[in-house]
């Protein structure tokens, strides 16, 4: 069994988002339970933010009471700033308080909106590769949402090449495999409303093989679609293999002849690892 090193960029992304709502979800499963709860907890959750706004005013209108209260020309003179700081902290409490429940019902909308969507196809799709290279053999490394930076000023294709982000990347002594993971329908693979997934993924690998050239010298770098559902058909002369995602790890293991030492796989492990963004 591979070693996996970090996780899918496009799930963690959600679970950034849910946890920035204040919910937490560990796997796409905990997505649509998550949505019966805050249906369920909207109006009980309104009640208490208002209850709290309340306390929390009737502790500033007391103080404010309070402040009222001091006598003396220069401890009145002090305190009307205070007073006035305190009030607008009342107004904001009250306007945090109304703006609440549309608050609630964002939340509800975009998990929601996850259900069906594309994001969410890309995140399982993500997560579904993940598992298949788990059982590529001992040998191999396995590092998901990589992102790679060039150290100096490169074009590939006649664009300029300076950051790339990898799905997941393979490390074997066979060499090193950049994954890019797609789940279209045939709809949007034939509308052309995208980047070209052979291009996204040849300049990956490009900037990949420079990054390690530069680095440790010449090493093998292969580079893959791994996809589910359809694809565009691939430019002509295109040197990225699409594969379907069932015939991912078989595909990576017929690459049987060893490219890479011990010391080199090693190395490139390190090299890769300060990389995995997630």
């Amino acid at each position: 069994m591979a070693t996996v090193i970090g996780q899918s960029g496009a799930w963690h992304a959600i679970v950034v988002d849910i946890a920035r709502r204040g919910h937490t979800v560990s796997t796409p499963e905990d997505i649509e339970p998550l949505l019966g709860r805050v249906k369920a907890d909207r109006q009980g959750a309104i009640d208490a933010h208002r209850a709290e706004t309340m306390r929390a005013v009737q502790e500033q209108s007391i103080r404010i009471a309070q402040l009222n209260a001091e006598r003396g020309f220069f401890i009145r003179f002090f305190n009307r700033a205070k007073i006035k700081a305190l009030r607008s902290q009342i107004s904001a409490l009250y306007a945090s308080d109304a703006a609440y429940p549309a608050y609630l019902d964002q939340t509800i909308h975009r998990v929601e909106a996850l259900s069906g969507s594309p994001e969410l196809a890309g995140a399982l799709a993500e997560l579904e590769v993940i598992d298949r290279l788990q059982e590529l053999p001992d040998t191999c490394a396995v590092f998901n949402d990589v992102r790679l930076q060039a150290t100096r000023h490169i074009y590939f294709d006649g664009a300029s090449l300076q950051s790339a982000q990898v799905d997941h990347l393979v490390l074997s002594p066979a060499g090193v495999f950049v994954i890019e993971t797609k789940h279209w329908s045939r709809a949007t693979a034939e509308s052309g409303a995208h980047h070209d997934p052979f291009d996204q993924s040849a300049r990956a690998g490009y900037l990949c093989y420079d990054l390690l050239h530069e680095a440790f010298g010449k090493t093998k770098v292969r580079s893959l679609i791994a996809y589910l559902g359809s694809l565009p058909s691939p430019p002509a002369g295109t040197k990225v293999k699409a594969i379907p995602v069932a015939e991912l790890c078989g595909y990576i293991t017929w690459f049987a002849k060893a490219e890479l030492d011990p010391a080199r796989v090693e190395q490139l492990r390190l090299f890769f690892e300060r990389r995995v963004a997630t």
